[in-house]
C-alpha cells in the first residue's frame, strides 16, 4: 500500500515539474519513447521525429555526435536488423520497420509498416527547432564506455544519459535505481526519475557561457 502511495506521489511530482514548461520551447530527441513522455504530459504536438521508436545506445551516440549531418539524409529501410535482436512492432508478431539514416539504425517499433513511418518521420522532422536540442539517452543493460565517450565529448549540457549501473559516474550520466539487470521502461514508471532527476531544471537551467577555443 505504501508503495502505490509513494508511485502516486511521485507521478504527480513529476507531472508537476514538467507543467513549469508550458512556455518554453524545446526539442527533444530521445533513443526511446521517455521523451515522449514530456510532451504528452503538456499535451504539446510533437517537434521531433524521434516518437515510438527505439535507437540503439551505439547508434545513437554516433548520431549525436552529428546530428544536423545525420538528419540530412534520406530515411530509408533494410528488412534486417544489424543488431542482434529485431525487435517487434509492439502488439504484433510481426518485425517492426528498420529505419536508416546512413549507418544509423532505427527502429520503429510502434509502427505498423514502413510507409507509416516515413510519413509521421518527415512530417515531425519538418517542425525541428535545431537550436533547442535536448538529448535523452536510456541505456538498457550495461554501459559501453566508447559510446558514453562519444555521446558526451562534446556539450554536455543539453545531454543526459540514464544507467543502472550504480559505481559509474561520467558527465551527463544520472544514476537509476533498478532491481533488476537492467534499467526498465522509464516511460511507463516516469515516477522512478522523481528525486533523481528534474527535466524542468535541466531544460530551464541558463545556457553556460561558451569560450573560444
Amino acid at each position: 500500500m505504501l508503495n502505490v502511495i509513494r508511485t502516486r506521489i511521485n507521478r504527480w511530482k513529476f507531472k508537476y515539474s514538467i507543467a513549469k514548461l508550458k512556455n518554453t520551447e524545446f526539442c527533444i530527441v530521445a533513443n526511446n519513447c521517455l521523451g515522449s513522455r514530456i510532451y504528452q504530459t503538456l499535451g504539446r504536438q510533437y517537434n521531433t521525429p524521434f516518437v515510438g521508436l527505439l535507437v540503439q545506445p551505439p547508434c545513437f551516440a554516433k548520431l549525436v555526435a552529428n546530428f544536423e549531418t545525420y538528419m540530412a539524409k534520406e530515411l530509408t529501410f533494410t528488412k534486417k536488423s544489424k543488431y542482434l535482436k529485431h525487435p517487434n512492432a509492439r502488439r504484433t508478431n510481426t518485425p517492426c520497420p528498420i529505419g536508416q539514416l546512413g549507418d544509423i539504425e532505427i527502429q520503429f517499433i510502434h509502427y505498423s509498416s514502413e510507409d507509416e513511418a516515413t510519413y509521421k518521420w518527415n512530417q515531425r522532422k519538418a517542425r525541428i527547432d535545431y537550436t533547442k536540442l535536448y538529448y535523452i539517452l536510456v541505456i538498457d543493460q550495461i554501459c559501453d564506455p566508447e559510446n558514453i565517450a562519444t555521446y558526451t565529448q562534446s556539450n554536455t549540457q543539453n545531454k543526459v544519459c540514464f544507467h543502472s549501473q550504480r559505481d559509474l559516474e561520467f558527465p551527463t550520466g544520472v544514476y537509476i535505481p533498478s532491481k533488476m539487470d537492467r534499467i526498465g521502461n522509464l516511460y511507463s514508471k516516469y515516477h522512478r526519475l522523481v528525486g533523481h532527476f528534474d527535466f524542468a531544471e535541466w531544460i530551464l537551467q541558463p545556457e553556460q557561457p561558451k569560450h573560444p577555443s
